[in-house]
């Protein structure tokens, strides 16, 4: 029977078959580092000695880190300013009515996405493996309808109750 059987998720067994890729992908690097070669009978590699024979002389370093000068001065006479909040949601108070505005149009979700062209895959279901929207707001379109008549057939019920009994 099909009723029982589950369906099959596309989005993950693609995310499982790229993993599986990437696995491939890391071992082959580690044996690059490793020295071994990728493949048998691939070429060795030269070595780095230059033509001729010129010998490369290496810059020396010093042991002692250098380090920029810092005028502490002028680090102490900065005011301490205001912490800058770059993210509006860690604001602690709106700033007058722009940023009240801001909040509740951030509350009631009226804020355009970070990504519209993922909101409209989702939304013409061009994603392979998820209902469209369409089809989610006709379920919850049928589900209102059924939950309205049975509360109008209680409250009916509860009418004919009350006025029945007089």
């Amino acid at each position: 029977m099909a009723l029982f059987r589950k369906n099959t998720d596309l989005l993950s067994e693609r995310a499982r078959a790229l993993e599986a890729k990437i696995a491939a992908l890391q071992a082959q690097i580690k044996q690059a580092e490793a020295g071994t070669p990728l493949w048998p009978g691939s070429p060795k590699l030269r070595s780095t000695a230059l033509p001729g024979g010129s010998k490369v002389t290496a810059v020396p370093t010093s042991a002692a880190p250098v380090f920029e000068d810092v005028d502490q001065k002028r680090l102490k006479a900065a005011p301490a300013a205001a912490p800058a909040h770059a993210h509006p949601e860690l604001n602690p108070r709106p700033r007058g009515g722009a940023g009240t505005l801001q909040n509740l149009k951030r509350h009631f979700g009226l804020t355009p996405t970070g990504n519209p062209k993922l909101v409209k895959l989702l939304d013409s279901g061009q994603i392979r493996g998820l209902r469209p929207l369409r089809y989610e707001r006709r379920v919850a379109r049928n589900r209102f309808f059924v939950l309205s008549a049975v509360l109008l057939a209680v409250l009916y019920g509860l009418f004919k109750a009350i006025m029945g009994g007089r």
